[in-house]
């Protein structure tokens, strides 16, 4: 038996320089923390002497005799990329948040099925792999329209800022902040569900179509990266969330999709109820919508929210990993 599991994510700034349209032409870069909010998958390898079935519990019960009959897509294609053709399995999925809420629950449990897969075969495999080889799975196999973000955040962990080349590379840079500071820092922000759920991939699609049409709109989001990195080296809060307003204006504009009627009143509620600024996260649509209060009008804010999801949250310093495996060698 092996458990894995793998963080959710916060996306401050430069979403969507990830996507491969972008960075090929102009790199990308991005800000974004791994929280204590995980993807868990559960693996046991069926004896020899059992009949060979795959069992998959998701949101369905799958029990099938092939790999291709596997209705769950992620598993289908990491099963055959990592050569279970021959084995039977029991495969569960249990996630602390809703998927399809712009926490990137997909590349969460991407990861994590993979990092279970490498620890059945014994076989070790570093962070900047694992991303590479779930976004291979997400974008190559299931030719989804998906940046790199994502994989990134939930395989390294913690809270960084990334800069990616025009070859798809990318470097890694902690934010090293003092324990107190970055205290302080979380101890500004209200995450609420918008009790909506969406496809992300055709939200992106539609946007990275457009993405021609908004290539001044790309160049801020990503010029911003570096700010916010600056902002919280200075202690700047209240200029790291006048920013983040800036840059939902600059999101919710680059396609008519992204936010709603709803969305829009639920923001500026916040707005008008102690938040300097905000975003909603992940590719739009519903999910999560991330406030950044005024200094000293957390309480308030979460208060005037009233009977909203309000969902507390902290930094997750590790990425991907085993939790649990009856081989203690791996």
């Amino acid at each position: 038996m092996i458990v894995s599991r793998s963080p959710y994510r916060i996306s401050f700034f430069g979403g969507g320089t990830d996507y491969e349209p972008w960075f090929s032409e102009n790199g990308g870069a991005f800000l974004s923390m791994a929280i204590n909010y995980y993807t868990y998958i559960t693996l046991r390898i069926k004896p020899k002497f059992q009949k060979k079935h795959y069992t998959i519990h998701w949101r369905f019960a799958e029990e099938v005799e092939s790999i291709d009959l596997i209705q769950h897509p992620i598993v289908k294609e990491a099963l055959k990329e990592y050569g279970y053709h021959e084995t039977g399995l029991d495969l569960s999925y249990i996630g602390d948040l809703p998927g399809g809420s712009g926490m990137g629950s997909s590349s969460a449990f991407t990861a994590a099925l993979i990092r279970a897969l490498y620890a059945d075969k014994k076989k070790q495999i570093n962070p900047y792999e694992l991303a590479d080889f779930s976004y291979n799975i997400e974008k190559n196999k299931l030719k989804e329209t998906v940046g790199i973000q994502d994989q990134i955040a939930t395989s390294f962990g913690g809270f960084n800022k990334v800069n990616i080349e025009k070859d798809g590379s990318y470097a890694v840079s902690p934010i090293n902040m003092s324990s107190e500071n970055l205290d302080i820092f979380l101890n500004r922000f209200v995450l609420v569900y918008t009790r909506k759920t969406r496809r992300a991939t055709s939200i992106a699609e539609k946007k990275v179509s457009n993405m021609k049409n908004k290539i001044k709109s790309y160049e801020r989001i990503q010029e911003m990266v570096p700010i916010a990195q600056e902002y919280l080296v200075k202690s700047d809060l209240n200029s790291f969330g006048q920013m983040l307003n800036e840059s939902w204006l600059i999101k919710r504009d680059l396609s008519d999709v992204i936010s709603n009627k709803e969305i829009d009143e639920l923001y500026n509620f916040g707005l008008n109820n102690g938040a300097l600024g905000g975003k909603l996260l992940g590719a739009g649509g519903g999910g999560f919508l991330l406030f950044m209060a005024k200094e000293g009008q957390r309480d308030n804010l979460i208060n005037k929210l009233g009977k909203e999801v309000v969902v507390p949250f902290n930094l997750s310093p590790h990425g991907t990993e085993i939790v649990y495996n009856e081989d203690s060698k791996i």
